[in-house]
Parts: structure tokens; sequence; C-alpha cells
């Protein structure tokens, strides 16, 4: 009966659209990143978000070791960077960062040029759940832009109708 609840919700949540981020992090532990479909701002006193990384994450450990990280917000033009980061171009898969322009803020994090946000962040807090790692990152930095965010739903990366 467990497994069949988990299947429904899966099922169910693959409706509910995101936002998609990916989290980069340089420093003494490497550069690293990895693409997350979970990213929400948790306060605005001190400014802080959440985002959420599947414990098997190499970018976990790394994003951990630095002890900071930049959210990057894709902009609705880089599906190519989601999909890099999230392993699903095997040319990519030792150079990452090779297909985009990256800038640094105060962290020294690796920053997408041309995201719809730049949330630099420090690891202030973390916590498991499940197969998950939460991250809270208290925000150092912001970028934006004008643009329309790349959604994730039903398994695929989808576009704002006009």
């Amino acid at each position: 009966m467990m497994q069949a609840l988990a299947d429904r919700f899966r099922d169910t949540m693959r409706r509910t659209a995101s936002g998609v981020a990916v989290l980069t992090t340089d420093g003494v532990g490497g550069r690293a990143g990895v693409t997350v479909s979970t990213l929400c701002s948790l306060s605005m006193e001190p400014p802080s978000v959440i985002a959420c990384v599947h414990r098997d994450s190499r970018a976990l450990d790394t994003i951990l070791k630095n002890g900071v990280f930049v959210a990057n917000v894709l902009a609705e033009d880089q599906e190519h960077v989601a999909k890099a980061f999230a392993g699903m171009i095997p040319e990519l898969r030792d150079n990452r960062f090779g297909n985009a322009a990256w800038t640094t803020l105060v962290s020294q994090a690796p920053a997408l040029h041309g995201a719809l946000a730049n949330f630099d962040c420090t690891v202030a807090s973390t916590f498991d759940f499940g197969t998950h790692r939460i991250l809270i990152g208290a925000v150092t930095e912001i970028v934006s832009k004008e643009s329309d965010p790349l959604l994730f739903i039903d398994r695929s990366f989808r576009r704002l109708a006009a």
C-alpha cells in the first residue's frame, strides 16, 4: 500500500509546474553544480532561500565543503544549462560549465550570465528528509533581469505560452 501512495504522489507532483535552478559552487572543495526543481524563498529577514538536493548528488558534498552556492534561476532560453547540470548531455558530463558564460559574485561561486536571477548564498543550515538534503542559503547578493522563466512539468522543460 505504501508503494502505491508513493507512485500516486510522483504522478501527481509531476503535474505541478516549478521553476528550474542550477546550484553552483566553487572553493576549497572544488567546482560543481546540479540542476534542481526545488528552490523557494524562506525569509525576508534575513533574506534566505531553500533548495533541495538529492543526497546521492556528487555536487552536494562539494557545496557543503565550500559552504557557498549560487542558485541560478534559469531563463526560458537556458534549457541547455539545465540539461547539462542534470547529466542529460553526455559530451558535457566532464565539463558542465562549458556550455554557458559565467561570472562570480560575493562568494566567488559561478553565477550564470543571463539567468533570470542569481542568488549568491552561504550555507546557513542543512537537514535531511527522505532522499534529500535541504539547504538553507543566506543570500549575500542578488542579480536579476526581466525575462520569462524556464519551467519543469510532466518530466519535461517548458516555456510560458504567450
